[in-house]
């Protein structure tokens, strides 16, 4: 249970702190009470010892600072929307803990977690994932990992393959082409010494433009390919003028291309856990975003999901031929774009399924119209011995509907909440205090007892 030790009201306290902490006493009430009726209007087991709620919650850029950061009044509803979950996958935990720890006081000694280290880069955003989990319901199983793919699985960058030109290397047009000076629709930011772009700018070469190779570069044969050999160690081949085929590579030196083929933006973070009789292993993730408009940024993010499942399944079937208790399945910003688009489908491959309780879910976004966040399993129908995928509810749950409230923005403002500026727009403000996702959940039963006593029967005796 979550401890609000901040809210304790002496006579040294000022009037317009009493006010404040029981305003934020009255609404904790008010969460308390509104997570229990959701609970129930989702028809989810309440109080239950023998179910797991597990939850997948972006909290945006928690720890960063902006807007001045959270204060306790953010931490108590954060802490008090987590306490009803008995696993939260969190994303965008920022590198300094300070944020985090101060939540992880108030939840109690309770709960515990696991993170990973900052994800470098600027795909990455100085971004850490954290499996928050309560010690009195779950079990952590001391197995954690992180996903990475094998080479020739790798995700191809939303620019493709680029080769740096440097002195060493030169693209000469063709002759008698047109001047490529000109222009071009671009995307621009504003600099000090003006204007810059914000992307890059491709500009496709004539036909007959030709590039000049650098020193150090080699036409490499592949390996396997058929080859003459007169002498032990040495093979004769006939290489012609013009070289082209598929047993035929361009080697370049060393750091000649950007790096086209990539893992993860954020490495996928895998743990496994037991709640009762039921043992799961779970894998958050926080899908590459780069833009909804560019449909090579798409691609990208179309092709980190697939990859995942792919390694995820690989990794299930390798696994589970050890050990088939267990269940697999992936949560977490998936920054799929909705129903029915290529982001969605990629989820939805290599024998991962999404509840359907889950699908009905219009969106997870304040606006509820992204399907950004996602809970998927492997091959949710197997029977792992006398244990199976039992799901007996899912649901999100809209917070802003109870605290930091559109018409609540007379109050910050008056009270002057931190980093709320005459100039801030309230609603953006408070998906800084809160986020701009609301957690998604989903309950599984965990009392196997009763099948593992059939199986028991069904023994056959000599």
């Amino acid at each position: 249970m979550p401890f609000y030790s901040k809210l304790k009201i002496s006579s040294s306290t000022k009037e317009a702190s009493k006010i404040k902490k029981k305003r934020i006493a009255s609404r904790l009430q008010i969460l308390k009470d509104e997570l229990q009726k959701h609970f129930a209007a989702s028809n989810a087991n309440l109080n239950s010892t023998k179910s797991v709620k597990i939850a997948t919650w972006n909290l945006r850029d928690f720890g960063s600072g902006k807007y001045k950061g959270r204060g306790y009044e953010s931490l108590y509803y954060i802490a008090e929307i987590i306490s009803h979950f008995d696993i939260v996958a969190l994303q965008e935990i920022k590198g300094d803990l300070k944020e985090f720890n101060a939540l992880r006081r108030i939840l109690g000694p309770d709960w515990s977690y696991v993170a990973t280290d900052v994800t470098g880069g600027a795909v990455g955003n100085g971004e850490r994932m954290v499996f928050l989990y309560n010690r009195r319901v779950v079990q952590f199983n001391d197995v954690v990992g992180e996903l990475t793919l094998e080479e020739g699985g790798k995700i191809r960058a939303a620019f493709g393959e680029r080769i740096k030109l440097d002195q060493t290397m030169q693209v000469k047009l063709a002759p008698n082409s047109p001047s490529l000076s000109g222009t071009y629709k671009a995307s621009l930011k504003s600099s000090r010494t003006g204007k810059k772009l914000a992307a890059d700018l491709e500009i496709p070469l004539p036909v007959g433009s030709s590039l000049e190779l650098p020193d150090g570069a080699s036409i490499v044969i592949k390996k396997n390919t058929p080859v003459l050999s007169n002498a032990r160690g040495k093979a004769t081949v006939d290489i012609p003028t013009t070289i082209s085929g598929d047993k035929y590579r361009l080697r370049f030196p060393e750091n000649s291309f950007d790096d086209s083929l990539r893992q993860f933006a954020r490495t996928p973070f895998l743990i496994s856990f037991q709640a009762g009789w039921l043992k799961l292993n779970l894998c958050t993730v926080h899908i590459y975003y780069g833009s909804a408009d560019d449909d090579k940024k798409l691609e990208q993010r179309r092709s980190e999901i697939e990859q995942l499942t792919a390694a995820l399944a690989s990794k299930a079937k390798n696994e589970f031929k050890y050990d088939d208790k267990a269940f697999l399945g992936v949560l977490g910003d998936f920054n799929i774009i909705g129903k029915g688009h290529p982001t969605m489908d990629a989820l939805e491959s290599n024998d991962f399924v999404i509840p359907d309780k889950l699908k009905s879910i219009p969106g997870s976004n304040v606006a509820r119209d992204k399907a950004y966040d996602q809970i998927a399993f492997w091959k949710p129908k197997r029977i792992a011995g006398y244990a199976r995928l039992d799901i007996q509810a899912a649901n999100i749950f809209d917070f802003y509907k109870y605290v930091f409230t559109k018409d609540d923005e007379a109050i910050h403002r008056a009270e002057k909440s931190k980093g709320l500026k005459t100039t801030s727009k309230y609603t953006t403000w408070r998906t800084y205090k809160m986020s701009d996702h609301l957690p998604m959940w989903i309950e599984l039963r965990t009392d196997f007892s009763k099948e593992y006593l059939e199986k028991i029967k069904e023994v056959d005796l000599p």
